[in-house]
C-alpha cells in the first residue's frame, strides 16, 4: 500500500487529465431548408448561360494503361539504351496484338503492374506535359516510347470520350439541386444569424432550438483534440469551443452539412485524478517498474560478470540464458537487427564496440528491455561500392553543408535584427 501510495506521487504530472468540455450546440442542416427553396426556370437557364463554357464542358478523356521502365539513379550510358531496347521491344510486341495488360504484369517497374497497368479514365490536365502527345492517339492505338524523368514509358490508350457540354434540359436536375443548395445554406446561415443575437441577449438553446427548427445537441467529454463522432473532423468547430468562456456564444461555424451555434455547456479544469480512480492503473505500473528494476539489476551483473570472463558465451552458459546474434549492420545504425531501436545508440552516435574494445561499459535498453552486448566480429568497408557511391556521397554532404551554413546565418540575422516603431507613422494612421 505504501509503495503504491508512493509510485502515485511519483507519477501524478502523467497522470493528469486535460481540460474537458461538454459542448451544447445548435445545428442547422442544410437539408432542412432546401425542401421549401424554390428555383424558377429562368433562374436554371441564367445559371447554365454563366456556366456554360466552364462548369458544364466535359473535357476530352481517355481511358490508359501504360508500363514504366525504370533505370537507376546512376545508370550509364549501355544500361539507359539496353532500357530504351526493351521498351521498344515491348512497344513491337504491343503492336502485333500481344494483350497489353500482360506485357505490363511482365515488364512494368510500375505498382499499377499489378492490375495491368491501368490507370481509369484522365483528363489532359492530368497528365505530365511529357505525356500529353498521348491526347492525339486514336483509341486501341500503342504509343512510341516516351522518355522522362523516370525511365520510359508506353501507354496504350483502351477507350476515348469526346469532349462534350449537356444541353440546357440534361443540365436541369443538377442545376436546380445546386441551386436549391445554394438558397438553403443561405436560409440556414440567416436564421442562425438570428438566433445567434437572440443567445447574446440570453435567450437559451432550447427555446431557440423550438423557435426557429434548429437542432439542439450536446456532445460528451471532450479534451482537446478529440472528436465527436456526431460532428467529425471539423477543427473551426473544436477551435472555437475551446475558446470559449464561460457564457459566451461562439461565432456561426460552417460544417460539410450545414451550420453549427455553440456554447460551452460544462467543463471539467485538469485535474489529477485520486488513486482510488486510478488505481488499476498504478497497479500496473508499479509492477512493470519493480520488474524492471530487476532487470536492470540481474544485467548489470552480468556485465560485472563478462567483464571478469571476457568470454560472452560463459556468462550464458553459466546463467542458463540463450545467446544470439544480430548478424551485420553498420556501425552508426540506429537501430540493431533482431533488437531494433536503442536510445543510446542515437545519443552516443552508434555502437563502440569493436576488437580493442570488445565489452560495453554499460547495458544497453529499451524502454521495457536490456541487453548485454558483445563485439564478435567486424567487415572492412565495401571500397567497390564506395567508389561507385562516391560522387553521390559528396554532392550529399555538400547540400547538407550549405544547409547547415545557411540555418547558421539565417539564424545571425535574427540574432542581430532590431525592431524600430515608427510613430509618425502610427499616428498617422
Amino acid at each position: 500500500e505504501e509503495d503504491l501510495k508512493k509510485f502515485y506521487d511519483r507519477t501524478k504530472d502523467s497522470l493528469k487529465e486535460p481540460l474537458k468540455l461538454k459542448i451544447e450546440y445548435l445545428a442547422y442542416p442544410y437539408d432542412r431548408f432546401s425542401a421549401a427553396a424554390q428555383v424558377s426556370d429562368k433562374e436554371i437557364e441564367e445559371y447554365y448561360q454563366a456556366n456554360q463554357s466552364g462548369k458544364f464542358r466535359k473535357p476530352k478523356e481517355i481511358k490508359v494503361r501504360y508500363i514504366s521502365l525504370r533505370g537507376k539513379p546512376d545508370a550509364d550510358a549501355k544500361q539507359i539504351e539496353t532500357l530504351r531496347a526493351r521498351a521498344e521491344a515491348i512497344v513491337k510486341e504491343a503492336r502485333a496484338g500481344k494483350d497489353f495488360a500482360q506485357l505490363d504484369k511482365r515488364g512494368s517497374d510500375d505498382t499499377s503492374a499489378a492490375k495491368g497497368g491501368d490507370l481509369g479514365w484522365l483528363t489532359q490536365g492530368q497528365l505530365p506535359p511529357q505525356l500529353a502527345p498521348i491526347f492525339e492517339l486514336e483509341k486501341g492505338k500503342v504509343s512510341d516510347v516516351i522518355d522522362s524523368p523516370m525511365g520510359f514509358q508506353i501507354v496504350k490508350i483502351e477507350d476515348t470520350k469526346a469532349e462534350n457540354t449537356p444541353t440546357l434540359k440534361e443540365a436541369t436536375a443538377e442545376i436546380a439541386a445546386t441551386l436549391k443548395t445554394d438558397k438553403a445554406k443561405r436560409e440556414a446561415g440567416k436564421i442562425a444569424e438570428l438566433d445567434r443575437e437572440k443567445a447574446l441577449s440570453g435567450k437559451d438553446f432550447n427555446t431557440l432550438a423550438k423557435e426557429s427548427g434548429a437542432v439542439v445537441s450536446v456532445t460528451n467529454w471532450l479534451a482537446n483534440g478529440e472528436v465527436a463522432p456526431e460532428i467529425g473532423q471539423n477543427q473551426e468547430f473544436y477551435k472555437s469551443a475551446f475558446s470559449l468562456g464561460g457564457k459566451e456564444i461562439s461565432p456561426i461555424i460552417s460544417g460539410t452539412s450545414g451550420y453549427y451555434l455553440l456554447r460551452v455547456k460544462d467543463r471539467k479544469e485538469p485535474a489529477v485524478p485520486p488513486l482510488e480512480n486510478v488505481q488499476p492503473r498504478i497497479e500496473k505500473g508499479l509492477r512493470e517498474s519493480k520488474a524492471y528494476e530487476l532487470v536492470l539489476q540481474k544485467g548489470n551483473s552480468l556485465l560485472d560478470q563478462l567483464k571478469k570472463e571476457k568470454e560472452i558465451s560463459k556468462v550464458a552458459a553459466d546463467n542458463h540464458l540463450k545467446l544470439e546474434e544480430t548478424g551485420w549492420f553498420q556501425r552508426t545504425a540506429p537501430q540493431l537487427p533482431k533488437i531494433g531501436d536503442l536510445a543510446d545508440l542515437r545519443a552516443g552516435g552508434g555502437l563502440t564496440l569493436s576488437t580493442l574494445k570488445p565489452i560495453p561499459d554499460k547495458l544497453y535498453t529499451q524502454r521495457d528491455a536490456a541487453f548485454l552486448l558483445a563485439f564478435k566480429d567486424s567487415q572492412p568497408a565495401d571500397m567497390e561500392q564506395f567508389e561507385k557511391e562516391k560522387d553521390n556521397l559528396k554532392k550529399q554532404a555538400l547540400a547538407e553543408s550549405r544547409q547547415r551554413a545557411l540555418i547558421k546565418f539565417l539564424e545571425s540575422l535574427k540574432a542581430k535584427a532590431k525592431i524600430k516603431i515608427n510613430n509618425a507613422f502610427l499616428e498617422a494612421s
